[in-house]
């Protein structure tokens, strides 16, 4: 593949990449992303990415509190009173669309979003979000979405446990139409869970959002994407700095 057929996901500008955030609970991703962009303005650095707009289907949620606390635009809609009132089942696609158009145009209301981050936004995107914002959809997963181990519905600490593993990485990957995880961009640095037992689920859960999710969305997002060094190919292939990448992505080391 030559260099040429690299597409960046975001090429800087003159203008920060502007990045609109959806969320549905307490926001400590979201928190992680801006908290890394006020920062970087304070050390005098050039900014390269800012969040513009924030999302919710949960309105009241904590995330929204702490937008409002940041003076970022907030724009909801609740999906459960939007489903209950036309009487559709959430998981009904062609209304699952109609809600999506909703939403974005709430969103580009506010601002033309380069990307979107999911920051724990609790709802599955339909095929008309993720095809407005292809190849520009940037979620995470608190485990290593490689691993042939994983189920829906136990906490990625558990299986790892289970599966015999002393450490575990949670990974920033791109959305894609009809698949649970798209394709990895960065995956944090490890993880230790020496010394925790299933028993030991929040605290766990704890220690891999300081330790691996604060780190590795900032970093996706700021580091990564809003400074030109993510690109992909015709073939939906990830590449940072022009080199390929593994399936796992781009991996963070500690500390």
């Amino acid at each position: 593949m030559s260099e040429s057929d690299i597409k960046p996901l975001f090429e800087p500008r003159g203008e920060p990449m502007s990045v609109a955030v959806l969320l549905s609970g307490s926001g400590t991703n979201f928190v992680a992303v801006v908290e890394e962009e006020r920062r970087l303005a304070r050390s005098g650095e050039r900014l390269y990415g800012r969040i513009d707009a924030v999302f919710t289907n949960a309105p009241g949620c904590e995330g929204v509190k702490k937008a409002a606390e940041y003076g970022i635009p907030v724009s909801s809609l609740s999906s459960k009173r939007y489903f209950d009132v036309l009487g559709k089942d959430p998981e009904d696609e062609e209304t699952r669309d109609y809600y999506d158009a909703a939403v974005i145009a709430l969103i580009e209301s506010v601002c033309s979003p380069d990307v979107i981050v999911l920051a724990g936004y609790r709802r599955r995107l339909g095929r008309a979000f993720i095809e407005r914002y292809g190849g520009r959809i940037l979620n995470l997963y608190p485990g290593d979405i490689t691993k042939d181990y994983l189920v829906r519905g136990v906490d990625a600490c558990v299986q790892a446990l289970r599966a015999g593993e002393d450490s575990l990485r949670c990974t920033v990957y791109l959305e894609r139409w009809g698949e649970r995880f798209g394709t990895a961009l960065v995956q944090s640095p490890p993880v230790s869970l020496a010394g925790f037992t299933e028993a030991d689920k929040d605290a766990m859960g704890a220690r891999i959002r300081e330790e691996a999710e604060w780190k590795a969305f900032p970093y996706a997002v700021h580091e990564l994407v809003a400074r030109g060094r993510a690109g992909i190919d015709r073939d939906g292939a990830l590449y940072v700095d022009g080199i390929g990448l593994r399936p796992a992505g781009y991996a963070m080391e500690g500390p």
